[in-house]
């Protein structure tokens, strides 16, 4: 961790601080939920549908389980890092004018 600038720049500093630790609890969350996507639906790190019963899924049963398995997950989460990293940016616009 860095020494925080001298006075009158502490609020920046922890404003600073604040953004990086958002940034990093953001990007945590992405991380964990890949994990836990491999975890639970994977088998030696490819992809195995759950709830097809089916030797042979249809591509409509494996577009909606890969939909339910992965990718509304991984979507949900990254559209919430995309969040904070805009209401950041924008803070830290507002900030320089």
């Amino acid at each position: 961790m860095t020494t925080p600038p001298t006075a009158g720049h502490n609020d920046g500093w922890e404003m600073d601080q604040l953004h990086r630790d958002e940034i990093t609890v953001a990007m945590n969350w992405v991380i964990r939920t890949c994990q836990q996507i491999v975890r639970e639906r994977s088998h030696k790190t490819f992809w195995a549908p759950a709830g097809t019963t089916d030797s042979t899924p249809t591509p409509e049963q494996l577009m909606q389980t890969a939909r339910e398995d992965v990718l509304d997950k991984l979507l949900r989460i990254i559209n919430g890092a995309q969040c904070v990293m805009k209401d950041i940016e924008h803070q830290r616009a507002k900030r320089k004018t």
